[in-house]
């Protein structure tokens, strides 16, 4: 597994959104809700749908903070672009297969540091919202790093860089930031992590229920 060399700080994060949010007005009818939601300060993981490659530099620009995505091992090495984009904003690989145990370790030091680490709790992108099951990963960092859970719904990526349309294409691409969930609200359940993952997923389908209707909306 590799470690990441450099971790770039908010200003240079900022500064790079610049572009980024240019070029996804430009290329996307871009919609952002809930931006109110965003912590201002501490430690946040936030949790996201993942329907293309697009959707780490959309949801980082839409939270403002550098997020720090965990990202599988396999990507790496393929194409120096994402390699390059990926090493600049401080991804952590971890190993899909294996129990990433050096990938949590590093996201949870960074959490505990007030910093911010991005999952995809269905672990690889999907071309439609309920198409595998969520993973328990954003409510372990969240028990472990101290931090809420920042829940974010995506629509209209899978329509870019997606598994299925892999080319790149204009399209209307909404994104809802939903209220953090607090671990603390979560604790005296009797599944705790299982919990907190249910109410991610709940919010998620809030909003992607309508274009994926027959999707569950709990376990």
């Amino acid at each position: 597994m590799r470690s990441v060399r450099r971790i770039p700080s908010e200003l240079a994060t900022r500064i790079v959104n610049i572009p980024t949010r240019i070029a996804a007005r430009g290329l996307l009818d871009l919609e952002v809700s809930g931006t109110e939601n965003i912590p201002k300060r501490g430690p946040v993981v936030v949790a996201a749908n993942h329907l293309s490659h697009l959707d780490p530099p959309l949801v980082m620009n839409a939270v403002g903070r550098l997020v720090r995505f965990i990202a599988v091992d396999e990507l790496f090495g393929n194409h120096l672009a994402f390699d390059v984009v990926t090493g600049f904003f401080g991804a952590i690989p971890t190993d899909r297969d294996g129990v990433p145990l050096r990938a949590l370790e590093e996201a949870v030091v960074h959490l505990r540091r007030d910093g911010t680490v991005g999952v995809f709790p269905e672990g690889r992108r999907v071309e439609y919202w309920g198409e595998t099951e969520p993973k328990r990963g954003a409510a372990w960092l969240a028990w472990m790093g101290g931090a809420p859970v920042l829940p974010v719904a995506i629509h209209g990526t899978e329509r870019t860089l997606g598994p299925a349309n892999r080319g790149i294409h204009r399209t209307a691409v909404r994104i809802w930031i939903g209220e953090p969930l607090a671990w603390d609200d979560f604790a005296d359940r009797e599944d705790p992590l299982g919990s907190m993952t249910d109410a991610w997923s709940a919010f998620v389908d809030s909003k992607l229920g309508p274009w994926w209707p027959r999707v569950r909306s709990s376990r």
